[in-house]
């Protein structure tokens, strides 16, 4: 059984979406193109993403998710909890009895954690959530640099790829921080995702049957749902497929 690919949504601070980029990216990739996948929470003591699974399970009760599983044939995936240091232990040991082909791993705060810098450095891919301010693209830079000084450039790790996706965007920036996005990308040699996400509830969670939304139990679907699982869905596949054979 070949190794699963470790790929991480990761931001040097909060508020730019990167939670709900990880629930997204790991509901279309195992409910909407079949991928098995496994989900690794970071964010200790609160763990997030654990924690909106809970609320679904209670807020949906019994008759509503038996109306919503028609939505996939595939058992909700595994959320694996655990502080940034311990986060690699837990995961062998997840593997020894489950074999997913993609673990995503979604961590806190990259300049306020100890630890994440090398837990990064155990990824094949890092995908940088980035939102129009400036602000946010100088932060990204910044830590990409770090990376660079303390991994990349001395071989070390595994990390094969970094990304920028760009998330939260306004209609009225989307031309600026298009631009901005591609210069950042051009002077650290990160990959430019040709997937955006601009600024709506849609990618919010999912917490009532009648709302369109993001879930940890079901695949997303409707209007910029369902579009987006096919374009967000293509673009993670050929990520994959490409580590796979690098």
């Amino acid at each position: 059984m070949s190794k699963p690919i470790y790929l991480a949504i990761a931001s040097p601070k909060g508020g730019v979406g990167k939670t709900s980029l990880t629930v997204l990216s790991a509901s279309i990739l195992h409910y909407h193109r079949g991928c098995n996948v496994a989900v690794v929470d970071c964010n200790h003591p609160v763990y997030t993403i654990a924690r909106l699974r809970q609320q679904e399970s209670e807020d949906l009760n019994h008759q509503r998710l038996m109306r919503l599983k028609h939505r996939t044939a595939y058992a909700p995936y595994p959320i694996i909890c655990t502080p940034v240091r311990e986060a690699l232990r837990r995961v062998e040991q997840h593997c020894v009895d489950s074999h997913p082909r993609c673990i995503l791993f979604d961590l806190p705060p990259l300049m306020r954690t100890e630890g994440t810098v090398e837990l990064l450095s155990a990824m094949n891919a890092v995908v940088f959530p980035v939102t129009g301010s400036p602000m946010d693209m100088e932060a990204v830079r910044h830590f990409i640099d770090i990376l660079g000084e303390q991994i990349l450039t001395m071989g070390k790790g595994n990390i094969r790829e970094l990304y920028l996706l760009r998330n939260m965007l306004q209609a009225w920036e989307r031309e600026e921080a298009d631009e901005r996005c591609r210069t950042l990308g051009d002077e650290t040699g990160a990959l430019l995702m040709q997937t955006s996400l601009s600024h709506s509830r849609l990618y919010r969670p999912l917490l009532s049957e009648r709302r369109r939304g993001v879930s940890t139990l079901f695949p997303p679907h409707g209007g910029k749902l369902s579009r987006l699982c096919i374009e967000l869905g293509d673009e993670l596949h050929e990520i994959l497929q490409r580590l796979c054979t690098e």
